[in-house]
């Protein structure tokens, strides 16, 4: 059931992260055009004061867009996942709140979520935020065990990126024009087919749709309007279709000269070079661009080229536009609407050649005045056609999705079991262990084997390594009585003995204990502390082990101590919280250097017996969070070098897997560790 929920919880992870990279993507494209579409909400609320209104808008565009994206690239790379949950709960909440109202109420007829590039109905916005919804609550439940494609040593560099990428690229397209024109009046479109097909298209619609109601006899029927009824029959109405009378042309291009006479076919079908100066409001207006645009209207004119200046602005508007800037081009009108669809800079200049823009530029784009008259010359070439934007501004989202598209392929090669392969073949740097860390396998037989069936298990593991190479140290952890016997066995091989428990008394009236010193005594270098099963069955708190893990150091023994989770505490998401307390209560009380001769062991304390086994992306997720406690506390390079061993339930069939993970040091085996059998290709996983 939990390995169901997971995996639940992952498809929704990639299908809601997919979808707000994507969203996000394409409203940063054109981040102008998401602050109209945020106006056209804000409206009731700020119609009245524009200046701030505007203001408004953009940095909620901004904002929004840059937020959308973000969102869906965590969630994809997997960091900062409880955060990102939970920000992406509440935006999908909000965003479902303000779709159903938009269904009810319909203030507008597209809500902008994919920009420009794909429009949705209000319904269909409405049952994708309710798919996404429920999805969301999954990826929440459980955030903590999403699986993650960088550590969080590594995770900076693809969430800078991501965010860096983002801006860079929002900013890139609000200075300049947008990357991706999705816009009907796009560079290259012939504005008199267009608009003749639109015309076309709209006549035949209003043919095949309209229909004509007579009346005869009491009856009522309708008619084509090629096959109207004879004379007999009584005109009631015209019936049309409402999804035609509620139409919005594309091309709403109506130009109009300063007593209101059309222009639009005066404009069309001018062979020559027209130069519009766009602006929906000249008191708007940037004057960025004065000398350049001023240098334009010189030379063009000497060049039989018309230039017009083209607003919705009032006269008073248009005087003082004059005034300020020397303006001396004749002006047009036409509605504010499709001059903020032909041009996002304000202003902006659009060049037709015989109907068809040729070319689309912002005013931080206009050529420098020395450059001018090069340009101009360029237009008047026949089939000049502006070229394409540079994709220079993508740079940073390019290389955010090759780490990511890396980061999945590493997710993959440990999934299916490459990443030793890829170690010996290449320099993979995401694999690299410290040398100076070690790598240990340690067996612990807990109260298992009587002493015969211990030194027998010995002298047969003892000559079964005899002439291997080995890659990791080698440990047994067997019970009190055995600790002499088999330490004397284990001389002058690889293998090295540990007791399961010492007492947090140094000596004295406590009968049936066993001191760190009696350890020592007995040829064993190491000492299991903190087992899950000390703590639960005998009450070990932190006071008790912090007393233990003193005596053993001071008896020359090396701790491997013992912390992790319950079921219940993995499931409520503290398996971090609880790991960092028992780590604060107990050895985080040590001096640096007491501290770097301790071995940590994690132990999901779910897994052990259970059949259970943390993934390797989980025990990796772990004990990186653990190593960086351990930064925290004691500086990177303790932490670099301390052993973490992993201890749920390993096996010969998980060994390898769990093992190539970065800051998994190996593993405190128990039920395999008494066979030399099923123990053997655990030690060999290294290999």
């Amino acid at each position: 059931m939990i390995h169901l929920r997971h995996t639940c919880a992952e498809i929704a992870r990639v299908l809601i992260g997919l979808t707000l990279v994507f969203s996000g993507g394409l409203k940063a494209v054109d981040p102008i055009g998401s602050a109209l579409k945020i106006g056209e909400y804000l409206a009731p609320v700020l119609d009245e004061r524009w200046a701030y209104s505007a203001t408004v808008a953009l940095g909620l565009s901004f904002l929004l867009c840059a937020a959308e994206f973000l969102l869906g690239a965590f969630l994809l790379m997997g960091i900062y996942r409880q955060v990102s949950a939970r920000l992406t709960f509440v935006f999908l909440l909000g965003m479902t709140l303000i779709t159903t109202y938009i269904l009810i109420a319909n203030p507008i007829s597209d809500c902008g979520c994919f920009g420009d590039a794909l429009h949705l109905t209000n319904l269909e916005t409405f049952l994708k935020n309710l798919f996404l919804l429920p999805l969301s609550f999954l990826i929440l439940r459980d955030a903590r065990s999403l699986r993650h494609l960088y550590t969080r040593r590594e995770r900076w560099l693809p969430g800078i990126l991501a965010v860096v990428g983002i801006i860079f690229f929002m900013e890139e397209n609000y200075r300049h024009l947008p990357l991706f024109d999705f816009r009907p009046y796009r560079v290259g479109t012939d504005l008199r087919e267009a608009i003749a097909r639109e015309d076309s298209t709209m006549q035949a619609g209003l043919l095949a749709t309209t229909r004509y109601i007579y009346a005869k006899g009491g009856r009522e029927q309708a008619f084509s309007p090629s096959s109207l009824p004879d004379s007999t029959w009584t005109f009631i109405r015209v019936q049309e279709d409402p999804k035609l009378a509620s139409y919005q042309a594309l091309y709403d291009f109506a130009p109009m000269d300063s007593i209101g006479g059309s222009m639009s076919s005066e404009l069309l079908n001018d062979e020559g070079v027209t130069l519009l100066l766009l602006a929906p409001h000249w008191s708007r207006a940037s004057q960025g661009a004065l000398d350049e645009i001023t240098e334009l209207y010189t030379q063009s004119r000497s060049m039989g080229f018309h230039f017009y200046g083209l607003t919705a602005s009032t006269d008073e508007e248009i005087a003082a536009w004059r005034y300020l800037t020397g303006a001396s081009y004749p002006m047009l009108r036409m509605d504010a609407t499709p001059i903020r669809t032909m041009i996002r800079s304000y202003p902006g200049l659009v060049v037709l050649r015989n109907g068809r823009i040729i070319d689309k530029r912002s005013y931080v784009d206009l050529p420098e005045v020395e450059s001018v008259g090069r340009y101009l010359h360029q237009l008047r070439e026949s089939g000049y056609i502006a070229p394409r934007p540079s994709l220079a501004r993508t740079y940073p989202l390019l290389a955010w999705a090759a780490l990511l598209i890396l980061g999945f392929l590493r997710f993959w090669a440990r999934k299916l079991h490459l990443t030793l392969y890829l170690k010996r073949r290449i320099n993979y740097p995401y694999k690299r262990k410290r040398s100076m860390r070690k790598n240990i396998v340690a067996g612990n037989w807990k109260m298992n084997k009587t002493l015969q069936e211990g030194t027998s298990f010995i002298e047969e593991l003892k000559s079964t390594l005899s002439g291997k190479t080995l890659h990791c140290d080698v440990v047994i952890g067997a019970p009190f009585i055995h600790l002499a016997s088999i330490a004397r066995l284990a001389e002058g091989s690889p293998i090295g003995i540990a007791a399961e428990n010492c007492a947090n008394k140094a000596e004295g009236a406590y009968t049936g204990e066993v001191s760190a010193a009696m350890v020592a005594s007995t040829g064993a270098r190491y000492v299991i502390l903190g087992h899950s099963e000390r703590r639960a069955y005998y009450g070990e708190d932190n006071t008790i082990l912090t007393e233990k893990v003193r005596l053993a150091l001071e008896n020359g023994l090396t701790p491997i101590f013992c912390i992790g989770e319950v079921k219940e505490e993995r499931e409520a998401g503290k398996h971090f919280q609880v790991v960092e307390e028992q780590l604060a209560g107990t050895l985080f009380g040590l001096s640096p250097e007491d501290f770097s001769k301790v071995v940590l062991a994690y132990e999901p304390v779910w897994a052990i017996g259970t059949g259970l086994t943390a993934s390797s992306a989980q025990a990796q997720e772990i004990h990186a969070h653990i190593r960086h406690l351990i930064a925290k506390k004691f500086g990177a390079s303790i932490a670099d070098n301390c052993t973490i061993l992993y201890g749920g339930s390993c096996n010969a069939s998980n060994a390898k897997e769990l093992f190539a993970q970065p800051d998994v040091d190996g593993g405190l085996i128990g039920g395999a560790s008494l066979s030399v059998e099923k123990f053997l290709p655990i030690i060999e996983a290294f290999n």
